[in-house]
């Protein structure tokens, strides 16, 4: 563990993966995609992982135009319907997308045609006296007693702050937690394991990643900190554009000096987009906020693979 003193923005950013989560080369300042939404830039020996920001791709919603998101991708982009798009329970799928209408089903829309699928699921042999539940067929669970409480096969719950128990085929089995050392001052008194005063220092496992501050990004590795600070280009600005900085982010960046919008107590500048939840994203046009639902691209998972709903 390793002990630091940080700044009050200091945030964990990330903590579950290694120091060094796998790049495709080695090479200084080079570039590779753990996972669709994120972005890993290899700064020699030490690699600095970010949140990708979508940028508009501007669709023309009037002349029929809509998002969608292609496999294994974050942003979503612009396609148009066609003669070939479906009408499935009121709504317009475009010509090879998917959707889900219920939890274990798959629609596609091809060529006009709704084509529905249940979800593939694992063959089921139930002991006597259980029933198959849920979406996919499962087996009724078994549960433990415990001091007047009920819990479920895999349910872990903990007595008291220094065991921890889990339910396993109907018996509940305990184990007493195991303490690691900590370099910082130990605190906060009835706790079965020290901790350190989150307000003025955090103690970081090995391959946690924090901003220290919104240009600095620091790894633990080892027992040492590694930091990353960006170094930002001299920004000018075109006529009828403002220079910001935006909160959360490093460096300058010219944005259209009017049309802005106010969103949930946050500045978007006319033109931008931003992810709500899910599938739902929002552009900021002229002051105006407009929200929509992007599509997701038909996915063919290969054979060894599956389809995640």
């Amino acid at each position: 563990r390793l002990k630091l003193s940080v700044h009050i923005r200091s945030i964990l950013v990330a903590a579950s993966y290694a120091a060094k989560p796998p790049c495709w080369t080695s090479h200084l300042e080079s570039i590779c995609l753990p996972q669709p939404c994120q972005e890993c830039t290899c700064y020699s020996d030490l690699t600095v992982c970010r949140q990708i920001h979508c940028s508009n791709p501007h669709c023309d919603f009037q002349k029929g135009q809509q998002l969608r998101i292609l496999p294994n991708q974050c942003c979503p982009e612009c396609v148009s319907l066609s003669q070939d798009s479906c009408q499935y329970e009121g709504k317009t799928y475009g010509h090879d997308s998917q959707w889900s209408p219920s939890p274990c089903s798959v629609c596609v829309c091809s060529k006009g045609r709704v084509s529905c699928t249940l979800l593939p699921c694992p063959h089921v042999t139930c002991p006597r006296n259980q029933s198959l539940t849920e979406c996919c067929p499962k087996c009724g669970r078994k549960s433990c007693s415990w001091e007047g409480s009920t819990y479920w096969e895999g349910e872990e719950w903990t007595p008291n702050p220094c065991s921890r128990c889990v339910c396993r085929e109907g018996k509940a089995r305990c184990s007493v937690v195991e303490c690691q050392p900590v370099v910082c001052r130990p605190v906060s008194p009835g706790r079965c394991c020290p901790q350190c005063r989150a307000s003025m220092s955090l103690c970081l496992q090995h391959g946690e990643q924090w901003q220290k501050d919104d240009c600095t990004t620091c790894v633990c590795e080892r027992g040492k900190s590694k930091c990353h600070t960006n170094t930002c280009p001299h920004t000018k600005c075109d006529k009828g554009e403002a220079k910001v900085r935006r909160d959360g982010r490093c460096c300058e960046e010219c944005v259209p000096a009017t049309g802005s919008c106010l969103y949930q107590d946050a500045v978007r500048y006319h033109g931008d987009m931003w992810n709500v939840t899910g599938c739902q994203f929002c552009t900021c046009n002229q002051g105006q906020v407009v929200c929509r639902t992007a599509e997701c691209g038909r996915v063919e998972c290969p054979q060894v693979t599956h389809l995640l709903s």
